[in-house]
Order: structure tokens, then C-alpha cells, then sequence
């Protein structure tokens, strides 16, 4: 193997007349923005239960009596601004279920607009529902909620399709409320 190269100020001759140091000041590479604060004695454990507790107490659900106060709340909450992040929970009545989709009117008043709707003009009647996207379930699977009852359910993502209200959930987010 060849030795090493050297480096052209290494090999450069050095002047008799250049001064050596004589003090040496040490600057840190830190600064107060970089360091970190240590968990000391006098600071108290937080559990995460204790901390989803507070941010929950910060952010009250938000309760939706209506479709359309529903679309209002899919089209003013911002996921990515914790300010408007709101959080909601909802109850309503499953009308049937199909291999992919749970539908249902967000309260009874709306029934008869919607079967109004229905006969009329389909596409109209899916502005009347609240499309319930879960994935992964066979349909017969025993935790699904008959067709009639009511259901309560966390979303997990809600949009706006075509003025529709679709709604992403887990299985285990959704509680039957009322058997039919």
C-alpha cells in the first residue's frame, strides 16, 4: 500500500519568524437554543393518560345535531392547525349495510327527506347520508351493528365528496347505542 499523501500545508516550510500562541480561548460550539433541558428531581412525571387527558380538556367534541352542521364542520376543521382541530362523535341510525360501505341518516328527522330524495333523484339521497368507510371487515362479521339500530361511532377521517359526507372509521370505534 502507498503511504499516505501529505497535505501541501504540511509540507510547506515553516517560518522562524511566526509567534507560537500564548493563551488559548475555547469557544463553544453551543448555543442556549441548542441545549437540552434535563428532567430533573423537581419536574414531575406525566403519564401520556394524564397528557391526552389535558389535550382532550383543551379540545371539546363538538356536538352535530344535523347533515348539514356536519358538512360545515368536514369543511372548517384543519387537521394540520391544532386550533381548529376539532373532534366529534356521532350517533345515527344505520339504515342497511352492503359489502363495502354502512350508511346512514344522521338523525330520524331527516328520514323523510330522505326517502322523499330517494325516489326522486338517487344521487340526491346520498347528500342526506353519512357514507361509513370501514376496511378490512367481512360482512359477516359478528361485530357489525344490524341494520335499524343505533350506532355511535369516532371518525377517523371525514370528507366531502359532491356535497356527501364520507367518514373513515375502525370497527372497534363504533358502539351500538340501540338495538332495533
Amino acid at each position: 500500500m502507498p503511504p499516505p499523501k501529505k497535505h501541501s500545508a504540511t509540507n510547506a516550510p515553516t517560518s522562524k519568524s511566526a509567534t507560537t500562541p500564548t493563551a488559548v480561548t475555547v469557544v463553544s460550539n453551543t448555543s442556549p437554543s441548542t441545549e437540552h433541558e434535563h428532567v430533573g428531581k423537581h419536574m414531575a412525571y406525566e403519564s401520556p393518560l394524564k397528557k391526552l387527558k389535558q389535550s382532550m380538556s383543551k379540545h371539546k367534541r363538538q356536538l352535530i345535531t344535523t347533515i348539514d352542521e356536519l358538512r360545515e364542520f368536514i369543511q372548517t376543521n384543519d387537521t394540520s392547525l391544532p386550533t381548529l382541530c376539532g373532534s366529534v362523535r356521532i350517533q345515527a341510525r344505520l339504515l342497511c349495510w352492503a359489502s363495502s360501505k354502512l350508511r346512514s341518516p344522521l338523525n330520524s328527522n331527516d328520514k323523510y327527506e330522505y326517502q322523499k330524495a330517494q325516489r326522486e333523484d338517487e344521487f340526491e339521497t346520498n347528500q342526506f347520508l353519512i357514507t361509513l368507510s370501514l376496511y378490512e371487515i367481512a360482512p359477516d362479521h359478528p361485530a357489525l351493528p344490524s341494520p335499524g339500530s343505533i350506532i355511535a361511532f369516532n371518525p377517523t377521517k371525514l370528507k366531502l365528496y359532491r356535497n356527501c359526507c364520507q367518514v373513515r372509521a375502525t370497527l372497534s370505534g363504533i358502539t351500538t347505542v340501540i338495538e332495533p
